[in-house]
């Protein structure tokens, strides 16, 4: 006759006596539902991440521009303290020490100037280029 493990752990308690309290090896369903519990995670991280990490992505990214546009009156004038700081510096460095900037530097400024021009212009201009896209409020009162 065999004797497993269990056998040998675990006697019979006599009469009056409290059990051995030994706790029953894993059953093999209970082997199998963890095996398959393990499994649907895996897929569920690999499978399904895919499909749901880019609509949290752009939930968030569509967040942070509904944040930025309610940040353009200041953030804009920040820029343009910014970018005229820059001049200024850029035409006291010319001026005292005699320093003669790269080309490029000259022409990173001149995009500065024109992107910061653009953005403070934006509420002239959101009108023409929404219309430009076809992209109009509807009026909801008229029905």
């Amino acid at each position: 006759m065999d004797v497993t493990e269990t056998q040998l752990a675990c006697t019979l308690p006599a009469n009056g006596q409290p059990g051995c309290g030994c706790k029953p090896a894993a059953s093999r369903a209970a082997k199998a539902a963890v095996v398959a519990a393990g499994t649907a995670a895996a897929c569920t991280a690999c499978c399904v991440l895919p499909f749901t990490l880019p609509a949290v992505i752009l939930a968030n990214f569509g967040g942070a521009i509904a944040l930025l546009d309610h940040a353009h009156g200041w953030v804009t004038w920040l820029a343009m303290l910014a970018v005229g700081g820059a001049w200024i510096w850029m035409i006291r460095q010319v001026l005292t020490r005699r320093a003669k900037p790269a080309i490029s530097t000259w022409a990173m400024m001149a995009v500065a100037t024109v992107v910061v021009t653009l953005a403070a212009s934006w509420p002239l201009l959101k009108p023409v280029v929404f219309h430009g896209f076809g992209i109009a409020k509807k009026n909801l009162d008229k029905g």
